[in-house]
């Protein structure tokens, strides 16, 4: 019942909107923490909220794909969380350059096909984007995406997928909180909706989580919210409500959601 009423929060302050109040929302002001490659193109903040007690370090990652709107905008949406436990870093808008074209690649072609496991990531914005790994060290990390099609149904399509690494609960925590969208989040009129855990991603694939499989055995998850008969608003919701469960999973809320 505690995530139920978790998620039934979630969605009310995203229907609520600008008209809330900073301190009635839990949010706080979006200015970045810090910036990652600043006075160039790739110029990109990160927001880091602590909480008043100690507790895991969670880091959100949106912006790997520039067309890929619903995963930048969730993860800008939770870069304004306050936290009353833990340390929550969120990387909203990775990949500026393809963004701003919007477009999946960026000027070095697939950001998430540059992060090669037991190497050095193969750009300098792929190397920028490890570094604020290791500089937090983060013990769950999310990757925020979209896809066109549904898995399964769609050819070359991944969406309605959550994708766990190999380590820790992830798996496990991957099946709950798709079960927890599929009874709370998605209409039962929309069967084909549905969201699904994955395969594990385990290091063998030059991607961003893959490599936190394979480098620091950690858990992690791509999130993947298909376009296919959802709007724009609708796939930020159901994004959103994918991180906040997996994110309340491993110990990080946002302040007034418990």
């Amino acid at each position: 019942m505690r995530r139920r009423s978790l998620l039934s929060k979630t969605g009310a302050l995203l229907a609520g909107g600008m008209a809330m109040s900073v301190a009635g929302s839990g949010r706080e002001s979006l200015d970045p923490s810090y910036r990652i490659l600043p006075d160039t193109k790739y110029e990109t903040g990160v927001f880091v909220r602590e909480g008043t007690s100690d507790g895991p370090t969670a880091m959100v990652v949106g912006g790997i794909h520039g067309d890929e709107q619903c995963g930048y905008r969730a993860a800008s949406e939770i870069a304004g969380w306050q936290v009353d436990r833990g340390k929550l870093v969120v990387l909203p808008k990775a990949n500026r350059v393809a963004i701003r074209r919007d477009r999946r690649e960026g000027a070095h072609g697939d950001l998430n096909r540059q992060f090669p496991t037991g190497e050095k990531p193969e750009t300098r914005l792929a190397r920028a984007i490890w570094g604020v790994v290791e500089r937090h060290n983060p013990d769950v990390v999310l990757d925020l995406h979209r896809s066109v099609g549904i898995y399964g149904y769609h050819e070359s399509s991944v969406g309605q997928m959550i994708w766990p690494t190999d380590a820790g609960n992830a798996s496990e925590y991957a099946k709950r909180t798709a079960e927890e969208l599929n009874g709370n989040v998605v209409p039962w009129y929309m069967p084909f909706h549905e969201y699904r855990r994955g395969g594990e991603l385990d290091g063998s694939r030059p991607m961003l989580v893959h490599k936190v499989a394979g480098d620091l055995d950690r858990p992690g998850y791509i999130v993947e919210t298909t376009e296919f008969f959802l709007d724009a608003d609708t796939r930020v919701r159901w994004e959103k409500a994918v991180a906040t469960d997996l994110l309340s999973r491993h110990g990080i809320e946002q302040r007034g959601n418990r």
